[in-house]
């Protein structure tokens, strides 16, 4: 390992243990996800399947953030969690990304999508067989 990587790997560590993790779980392509805040040391060798599971079991959220939570579990019936077009699987800050507020705090951050198929395929079938069903003259 060179000096730069080490230097890379000891600044890495430092950033895990200082920083809060701000996980952001968005419903299909709404614009905006359920927030939530871990503090550090609290989601270190968390995986971040585990971090959203525990958001998404929390009870006490806003009538707005309910709303987002209804849409989370709506997309995710038949549906994954995505990370940069990815389903998630490994540790949370394998995702991070080292962001600053306004006010010039550091965070990291995470964004995932839950994301269900897109539906009607059939419906584009059928009308292809109307379609052809008319040209034929059945």
């Amino acid at each position: 390992m060179g000096d730069s990587d080490l230097k890379k790997a000891l600044e890495t560590e430092e950033m895990q243990q200082l920083l809060p993790l701000v996980v952001e779980i968005i419903p299909g392509q709404a614009a905006e996800g359920l927030i939530d805040i871990y503090e550090p040391g609290s989601y270190e060798g968390r995986t971040l399947r585990k971090l959203c599971d525990k958001t998404l079991s929390k009870k006490k959220w806003t009538i707005e953030e309910q709303l987002i939570i209804e849409d989370i579990r709506r997309q995710l019936e038949g549906g994954k969690l995505l990370c940069r077009g990815k389903e998630i699987e490994g540790s949370a800050l394998e995702y991070a990304i080292a962001e600053k507020t306004e006010a010039g705090e550091k965070y990291l951050y995470v964004p995932v999508r839950a994301i269900k198929p897109q539906e009607g395929g059939a419906r584009r079938e059928s009308r292809g067989a109307m379609h052809r069903a008319a040209v034929s003259g059945a």
